[in-house]
């Protein structure tokens, strides 16, 4: 676990992944860089170890942001190190042959007292703030836009055939096409970012009851266990923030 201090703001931070019940393979990958304050978690997507070599090459683009000097520049060298990243994807595909290979992303940027969530894919973020539990992030997926047009229901999404067909990534051939939003931190605040690994298994009223008390890294020990024991049928991988909360390190 890291501790940073941001404005008047301390920052506790822990990530945690698990391949799972089925897969042989783990292709998400996370980081958690304090001193920069930049949190993100991505599950790749591909045969052949194609997966983890994209969710690989996105972490490794993001180890080399610098210390920002504002939240501006912090944004602008997280963009531009996903457009490296997604060129070492391009050339690494056709190195395969061609080979499709890809990764959703969910990022969470800090600095100063403020935030910003950026992603691409159905990696969630979720905030824990003041008892109430709020996703941050909308699925970039086909299942999502059929319920937000109206087409599916909630309950019906959740047994729908391509519910897993994502419609944003990083990777060969795609648009880089990232959602934002953003917002100011107070004490607090917790955080989770994760792989639809976790939430395939677990609803948000268990993640709710799970993110209300512990200290971070008890926290993503029991979520990953919760998915675990709901069938582990996914890589999982979470990264719990957390903001001036009483915890010990």
């Amino acid at each position: 676990m890291t501790e940073k201090t941001q404005g008047s703001l301390r920052s506790f931070a822990v990530g945690q992944t698990h391949v799972g019940r089925v897969r042989e393979e783990n292709e998400d990958a996370y980081l958690v860089d304090e001193g920069k304050g930049v949190f993100a978690v991505m599950d790749g997507a591909g045969g052949m170890h194609c997966g983890a070599m994209a969710s690989g090459l996105v972490k490794e683009a993001l180890t080399s942001i610098t210390l920002p000097r504002s939240a501006e520049d912090l944004l602008e060298q997280f963009e531009g190190r996903l457009i490296v990243a997604k060129d070492r994807i391009e050339r690494a595909s056709a190195k395969a042959d061609g080979a499709a290979m890809g990764t959703t992303i969910v990022a969470l940027l800090t600095y100063a007292g403020a935030f910003a969530c950026l992603w691409a894919g159905d990696s969630r973020v979720y905030r824990f703030r003041n008892g109430m539990l709020e996703q941050l992030t909308t699925d970039h997926t086909e299942v999502q836009e059929l319920v937000d047009q109206n087409v599916l229901t909630e309950e019906e999404a959740r047994n729908f055939s391509r519910r897993h067909v994502i419609t944003r990534a990083i990777g060969s051939g795609l648009e880089l096409e990232l959602e934002l939003v953003s917002g100011n931190l107070r004490p607090g605040d917790r955080f989770l970012l994760c792989s639809d690994g976790l939430t395939g298994h677990l609803d948000d009223a268990v993640i709710k009851t799970m993110l209300m008390n512990g200290a971070p890294d008890m926290t993503a020990r029991s979520l990953i266990n919760g998915a675990l024991e709901g069938g582990g049928s996914d890589n999982v991988t979470v990264v719990i923030v957390d903001f001036d909360r009483n915890v010990a390190v």
